[in-house]
């Protein structure tokens, strides 16, 4: 009998997460892209009966994540996800998730590695938090609070990179002031580098914020794929050589790589164990 109950309660907490997963399917179709959305939109969209969203989108609008336009006959989120967004932000801590794989790129690289935000409301980046180069003559220092424009410089660029389309073009067509008076800007060439930041999944900046000065930056994303804000290494020119920026770059891929699957809620050894897992299969 014990059995039973167990097995009974083991399907039902089955069909319990099943039922969640469809309800954030639906959710998550609502983007910057396309924030309204009918039903037969979304039942084409998850691949879900039609009677399952008929009734997932009556209870979420039952509880405020989603509202009903009349007029339109389309959705959007509701109060209750704006609400829950607000106190996400109100309480997320990027830097306290990131500290510790900050410290450890500072430590292999002894370059100054910095921690950017996006400000999605005035398209800029800010200085979150900077771990000091450890080189004792010539080195790279950010004040923590410094904005710089999303188009200009490493720890920017990867930002830009992953913007969804409209935003990105806003940016482009848009006048882009040069941060060093001596790199003017062109969007036409930067479109062909942000085309190269997504495939190699790094940035390199040369000289574009501040005169002497060379940076590599990446991404980091929620789990939706907008851009959060990126990490960044920071260093004198005459120190960057090409094999360098490579090299750092290649070390920071993995550091977002990491810091992305944290702020999807992985753990660290739950990695580690799916890296062993897929080491090995092959």
């Amino acid at each position: 009998m014990s059995r039973a109950l167990v097995n009974s309660g083991s399907e039902q907490a089955a069909r319990g997460v099943g039922l969640l997963h469809k309800a954030f399917q639906i959710l998550d179709l609502f983007s910057d892209d396309q924030p309204t959305w009918t039903q037969r939109e979304i039942c084409d969209a998850t691949d879900l009966p039609r009677s399952t969203v008929s009734r997932l989108v009556r209870y979420l609008c039952q509880r405020g994540y989603l509202s009903f336009q009349t007029r339109s006959r389309r959705y959007t989120l509701g109060i209750a996800a704006i609400e829950l967004g607000r106190r996400a932000q109100l309480h997320f801590d990027l830097t306290s998730i990131a500290i510790d794989v900050l410290e450890d790129i500072g430590r292999q690289t002894r370059e100054t590695v910095m921690l950017i935000g996006f400000k999605p409301a005035s398209l800029e980046v800010v200085c979150l938090h900077q771990i000091p180069s450890r080189h004792g003559g010539l080195r790279v220092f950010e004040n923590v609070g410094a904005t710089f424009p999303i188009y200009a410089g490493a720890s920017a660029k990867p930002v830009l990179a992953h913007l969804p389309g409209h935003m990105a073009e806003s940016v482009l067509d848009g006048p882009m002031p040069p941060v060093n008076p001596a790199r003017i800007p062109d969007a036409s060439a930067l479109r062909k580098e942000l085309e190269a930041v997504r495939k190699r999944g790094y940035a390199v900046s040369r000289e574009e914020t501040y005169p002497g000065v060379a940076g590599v930056g990446a991404a980091l994303l929620n789990p939706g794929g907008f851009p959060l804000g990126s990490v960044a290494i920071a260093a004198p020119l005459q120190r960057m050589t090409d094999e360098t920026i490579s090299e750092y770059g290649r070390l920071l891929v993995g550091t977002v790589g990491l810091l992305n699957a944290r702020l999807a809620g992985i753990h660290d050894d739950e990695q580690a164990d799916t890296a062993a897992g897929n080491g090995k299969a092959t």
